[in-house]
């Protein structure tokens, strides 16, 4: 009697063994896929805008085209345009093109974030310059900022190109972010590079590029990057 109990017990341990391994109840896990950067194709960075129409009725204001590439894994797109440092537009779409009425004889800066369910990325600046005659100078467009890793001595080279249209000499302020952490910080800079700083791997820096003019006017450029494994 007691041989056929212990026989039963473990006939019992093997059945809920086999049930437990045969098959999982729990949901799967859904991957965390948040989108990647948006390219901004038009206006064309850094150039006076060509691609445009004349608003009637209205010889101060022109529209102006936006274009930009799809982003893997983006559900849709906020498109942003600043005036210095004055947000003039801000609106989400689906699409991949927009046409956004904007003053004459302006410097205007844009980027795009792409969101879906997962996060937002934001992707780097632009800048343009619409028709007409400015009040003053134009603003200076928007730097365009190159960032490279060296891996042996692990320096992040940063640097940038500025422009602007009346050809004014420029100056410009510099930020330096880890993980959104200030880490360096520079103002009124004639030269266009910054001694290296050594980088942590994986990690998330971002580069903030103010051009100055020296009638006050000024753009933001700014950059982020991941560095290497």
């Amino acid at each position: 009697m007691k041989c056929s109990r212990i026989i039963f017990l473990c006939l019992g341990v093997l059945g809920l063994t086999f049930f437990s391994c045969g098959g999982d109840d729990r949901p799967p896990t859904n991957p965390v896929n948040p989108p990647e950067k948006a390219v901004g194709t038009l206006p064309a960075n850094n150039e006076p805008c060509s691609e445009y129409e004349e608003v009637a009725g209205n010889d101060a204001k022109v529209l102006v085209l936006f274009e930009w590439e799809a982003a893997q894994f983006a559900e849709s797109y906020v498109l942003t345009i600043l005036e210095g440092s004055t947000q003039v537009f801000n609106t989400s779409f689906s699409a991949l093109s927009t046409k956004v009425e904007l003053d004459r004889g302006k410097t205007y800066t844009w980027f795009l974030t792409s969101v879906n369910e997962d996060g937002q990325t934001i992707g780097d600046s632009y800048s343009f310059s619409t028709p007409g005659v400015p009040i003053g100078n134009f603003a200076p467009y928007t730097a365009v900022i190159t960032i490279t890793f060296d891996e042996g001595p692990s320096q992040m080279n940063i640097s940038w190109t500025g422009s602007d249209q009346d050809g004014d000499a420029l100056t410009y302020d510099v930020k330096v972010f880890k993980e959104g952490r200030s880490i360096f910080e520079a103002v009124d800079l004639a030269s266009t590079a910054i001694t290296p700083i050594e980088f942590s791997i994986e990690t998330e820096y971002s580069v903030e590029v103010i051009s100055k003019d020296g009638s006050g006017n000024f753009s933001i450029s700014k950059r982020t990057v991941h560095s290497p494994d």
